[in-house]
């Protein structure tokens, strides 16, 4: 079946459920993968372990951050380069996503091998939390270019606008993940290896899967040779707009480093572990959210390099209501029943009054994350990037770095967690204003178009 026609006419709310289910099947099935993992290292090692590990998200999301650097950079500018019909330049996209993640895969395996005890050390935790996650950290990087390549390449299908077929692709890896990382963990006896390799050998299979759907052929635009090429135009374009999904991840990579390092300076072991379970909640509800947006990128990006600008500001509209009343629902069982949803990863964990708060209040911003997300990917699918990369800088140096030095001193703990809510707030409004300026130009262009008789 054609997609373009569909993302180019159809109706924008029958288009972005259509779209919008796999995709959130697909980050569901993700989530919940991350979630299983979890549990298992909580179940099958401890909470030492599982608090080890999660103090390295700062260290896994370097791997994040280029991801989507290739990804949204590639996806942009394929999407565009399918709603003008520009063969030439859907030729170049893949080569390109290729050489680049290589590239950058050699450069994290390389640094992560060689400093990996520093790296975890400078994350802080207790000696048992450090050598669970050395131990974890020195497996898990040298699955590096089976992460980066893969969801990258992905992420060209999704641009197609064939967000069921990218999805098919998600649960088989996951499913294959979720089965293997008891069998490495407790059968295997490899202990907290096995949940690294279990990632390792999953991620290997899903960029296999990913390759030969575009080696044989059945991608809906001009792929090229399957092959690793440099093109300097393509190259450019990418970093362009890569770079502000980049910084944006990036950015977060500092802010989980701030977060867990003020945790060891103001908390103990138990604020530790359960801002890590936190997280991970947080993140389990967050994630399918952003499923529900993958397809406004394709969308926006296809019309508006068919010049159809009004309905690039329709998408904006329809995607904000519709995932405000998604995140709105999804946060119902947790906002009830959040000691149960805790304990699900650390059964023997005990909540005070101020946890159960604490929980309840980060997870309340969750409303504001689709505010703030479809403001990034308009920028981004718009070939905006510098304004995409200003605002997620700009977000941590004023609003996050200030919060997170000053509150903690005054509050402790429960600090961290009002550094978070306050910074989402005003974020989520300054996305919103500058997105909405940017809808207004659009608007007054259209105006323009039409007294110019156009």
């Amino acid at each position: 079946m054609n997609k373009r026609p569909d993302i180019l006419k159809d109706n924008l709310w029958k288009l972005m459920w259509k779209l919008s289910l796999p995709g959130i099947l697909g980050m569901m099935v993700i989530s919940i993968n991350s979630l299983v993992d979890s549990i298992y290292v909580s179940y099958f090692i401890g909470a030492d372990a599982f608090a080890g590990v999660s103090l390295l998200f700062p260290l896994t999301l370097v791997i994040t951050s280029v991801t989507v650097f290739i990804a949204a950079g590639s996806s942009s500018v394929l999407s565009r380069a399918i709603g003008a019909d520009d063969k030439e330049t859907q030729q170049k996209v893949l080569p390109n996503l290729i050489a680049l993640s290589m590239i950058s895969s050699i450069i994290i395996i390389g640094g992560g091998v060689f400093f990996s005890e520093e790296l975890v050390a400078v994350m802080g935790g207790t000696d048992a939390m450090f050598e669970h996650g050395i131990s974890y950290f020195k497996v898990y990087i040298l699955g590096a270019f089976f992460n980066i390549y893969g969801l990258s390449a992905n992420g060209l299908i999704r641009s197609e606008g064939k967000i069921k077929q990218a999805m098919t692709f998600t649960v088989m890896s996951v499913i294959l993940n979720i089965m293997l990382t008891p069998l490495f963990i407790h059968t295997f006896s490899m202990s907290i290896e096995g949940a690294a390799w279990s990632s390792i050998v999953s991620m290997l299979i899903y960029a296999i899967a990913t390759s030969l759907y575009f080696i044989k052929g059945k991608a809906s635009f001009n792929t090229g040779r399957f092959k690793i090429g440099i093109e300097k135009d393509i190259i450019k374009d990418v970093m362009n707009i890569g770079t502000s999904a980049f910084v944006m991840q990036l950015s977060n990579v500092v802010k989980q480093f701030f977060l867990f390092r003020t945790l060891t300076w103001y908390g103990t072991p138990h604020d530790i572990t359960f801002f890590s379970a936190a997280f991970r909640l947080f993140s389990f509800l967050a994630i399918p959210v952003l499923g529900l947006l993958q397809p406004m990128q394709p969308i926006i990006g296809i019309n508006y390099g068919a010049s159809n600008i009004k309905r690039c500001i329709e998408a904006v509209k329809v995607f904000r209501i519709g995932s405000i009343l998604f995140v709105a629902v999804l946060m119902i069982p947790v906002l009830f029943f959040p000691e149960y949803c805790i304990q699900l990863l650390l059964p023997d964990i005990v909540l005070s009054s101020a946890d159960i708060i604490n929980l309840r209040s980060i997870l309340a911003v969750l409303l504001l994350l689709p505010i703030a997300s479809s403001g990034i990917i308009l920028f981004q699918a718009t070939g905006k990037g510098k304004l995409a990369s200003l605002l997620p800088i700009g977000r941590q140096v004023v609003l996050f770095l200030p919060l997170i030095l000053f509150l903690p001193r005054l509050y402790n703990v429960d600090g961290i967690y009002y550094a978070l809510i306050l910074e989402n707030v005003l974020y989520a409004l300054l996305v919103w204003i500058v997105s909405r300026n940017e809808l207004r130009k659009f608007s007054e262009g259209i105006s323009t178009e039409v007294a110019l008789g156009k």
